[in-house]
């Protein structure tokens, strides 16, 4: 009698387990479709800037200083005066080389009025060109002479401090003062070599100032040089980053942080990720059921979740509902388009679960 009660008993929950009635009370699920994703790695540097354009501005010829035309952090344009040399004597040259050539010409054009004549040879006509040829080479020599005598600036830029007084003499290895372009700043940094091929040319990269902590402007990875350094291993890199608000400096230090593409995973949300005595898995809905695909967990990121297991790209995943999931489960997808009011779709959901 005993034994006929519980094979009764057992009749009736394998009804209720497989009854059209319980068939159809489908979980409420939304899904995710499966997407590869690179895991990128951030690797940071710190990097030392200098201008565009740079140089160290020195007299072409010594001499007493006689103007001083340089202001610190001055703009300046291609060609302006920045200093003068006493020039008496290259203006002197200059008058002497030009009168010479107005001698030489006059007496060619003496020589052609009686060409033909027979007065002067043929050769005398040719050492008259050749003496307006040299003294015209004399006074452009005089001529440049005396412009080296000025100091100008050979592009547009900001000129920097100088110790250069009227009066002083300088020669030619004597630093008058400093011009950076710096419209534009390179921001040169150096990477361990491992990380040598991540690294592609236009890609953008995140740098802050030390002295801006605030502000993170992006610059463009231009130049990567060609060895590795033997004493450490590192690889040399250049950035390009626009300051066309002026806002940084030259010299200054900036940390560098660079996302290095590495290698593909599938790309899930995080609320799909659970966690079992076996480690990670997720529910995945094939032909409108349940299946439960265990994974290895590769990084999160923000939102999602990159991992690794036995998946198909376009895969769907359950996102929202997992709850409520087992094996062979029938589910219900619900565009997630229509969740306008989350808490009271929830309960019903629940409900529905319940009944």
């Amino acid at each position: 009698m005993k034994t006929r009660r519980y094979s009764l008993l057992l009749a009736a929950v394998c009804w209720l387990a497989f009854s059209p009635v319980n068939a159809q009370m489908e979980a409420p699920v939304v899904v995710t479709p499966v997407e590869s994703a690179r895991h990128a790695q951030t690797i940071q540097a710190v990097g030392q800037s200098r201008a565009l354009r740079s140089v160290e501005l020195q007299a072409e010829s010594s001499g007493i200083v006689t103007e001083v035309l340089i202001e610190a952090d001055r703009r300046v344009e291609a060609g302006d005066v920045l200093l003068r040399l006493d020039d008496r004597s290259e203006q002197v040259a200059v008058g002497l080389a030009g009168t010479r050539l107005a001698d030489a010409r006059q007496l060619l054009a003496r020589y052609r009025r009686a060409d033909g004549t027979g007065a002067f040879s043929e050769i005398t006509l040719d050492e008259a060109r050749r003496e307006v040829e040299l003294a015209e080479l004399e006074l452009r020599d005089a001529e440049i002479r005396l412009d080296d005598r000025t100091l100008r600036a050979p592009f547009a830029g900001f000129t920097g401090l100088s110790d250069i007084e009227p009066g002083q003499r300088i020669t030619e290895d004597t630093v008058v003062t400093t011009l950076d372009n710096r419209e534009q700043l390179r921001i040169r940094f150096s990477v361990a070599e491992r990380h040598y091929g991540g690294l592609q040319i236009g890609e953008e990269i995140t740098v802050a100032a030390w002295a801006q902590p605030g502000s993170q402007p992006s610059a463009r990875l231009t130049r990567i040089d060609s060895r590795v350094s033997a004493s450490d291993g590192t690889v040399r890199a250049e950035a390009l980053l626009d300051n066309a608000e002026d806002r940084f400096r030259p010299g200054m230090r900036f940390r560098v942080s660079l996302d290095l593409p590495g290698d593909s995973h599938w790309r899930i949300p995080e609320t799909a990720l659970l966690w079992g005595d076996d480690g990670a898995y997720a529910w995945r809905i094939r032909d409108d059921q349940a299946e439960r695909v265990r994974l290895d967990l590769i990084s999160r990121n923000g939102a999602h979740v990159l991992v690794d297991g036995p998946l198909d790209e376009g895969d769907d995943i359950v996102s929202e509902g997992v709850q409520r999931m087992r094996p062979g489960r029938a589910v219900r997808v619900i565009d997630s388009a229509t969740l306008d009011n989350y808490p009271a779709l929830e309960a019903m959901r629940d409900t529905q679960a319940d009944g």
